[in-house]
Parts: C-alpha cells; structure tokens; sequence
C-alpha cells in the first residue's frame, strides 16, 4: 500500500486513505472568496446538499488553527488516488463529510516535532 497523507470520510461511515489532488480551495465568506492552498490546510468539514445536519456550513480549518467559514465554491467533485490501488476516483462533494489532510502535520510551524511514516 502506497503512503497516504489525506483521508476522507464519507458520509457514509466509509473512510479513504490516499491523495487529493485539488491543491487550492476557495471559500465564499461573508467577507468576500478566500482562497486557502492545500498546503495551508488541516480538514474541511462539509455541509449536507440537503442543509440539514452538522455543520451549517462548510468549514476549512487552517495548519495556524483559523477557521473559516461559508461555501466551497467549484468544489462540485474532489479528484482522489486511493492509496489501497493507486486509482484515480472522482468523488461527488455531496458524499463526502469531511477531507483530512495529515501531510500538513509535517510542516508545523510552533517548532513540534514532525510525524512521519
């Protein structure tokens, strides 16, 4: 199995280890479209197409600890290689729960030790 630093969860239970390949996000916010790197990026927790449930809104959680919340915006589907067979899906945002990015635990910037595989 191939090393994975991104996770997602599906709203289903199901979790996926492998690598998102969308390397920015932008975020309408009632401020304006901010626009976040990967790189800059903990997890994303994204709002039910229905409106229902937690959270109310999509939320993007920065490596500093910054919350930022609103709508993704062109964000309709993430494109993944799942780590169990190094195959590219395209998975609907409307299944997805959140998206954890655990390559961003290798470049804290307080000084902590880096976790590597």
């Amino acid at each position: 199995m191939a090393y994975a630093e991104d996770q997602l969860i599906l709203r289903n239970g199901q979790t996926l280890a492998g690598k998102v390949l969308k390397n920015d996000y932008k975020i309408k916010t009632s401020f304006g479209v901010v626009t976040v790197k990967k790189e800059n990026i903990s997890h994303i927790c994204l709002k039910r197409a229905d409106e229902t449930g937690f959270p109310a809104t999509d939320e993007i959680r920065t490596i500093h600890g910054d919350d930022i919340k609103g709508k993704l915006v062109q964000t309709l589907t993430i494109s993944f290689v799942l780590a169990a067979n190094n195959q590219t899906a395209r998975i609907s945002r409307d299944k997805i729960h959140s998206i954890t990015f655990l390559g961003a635990l290798d470049s804290d910037p307080e000084g902590y030790p880096q976790l590597t595989a």
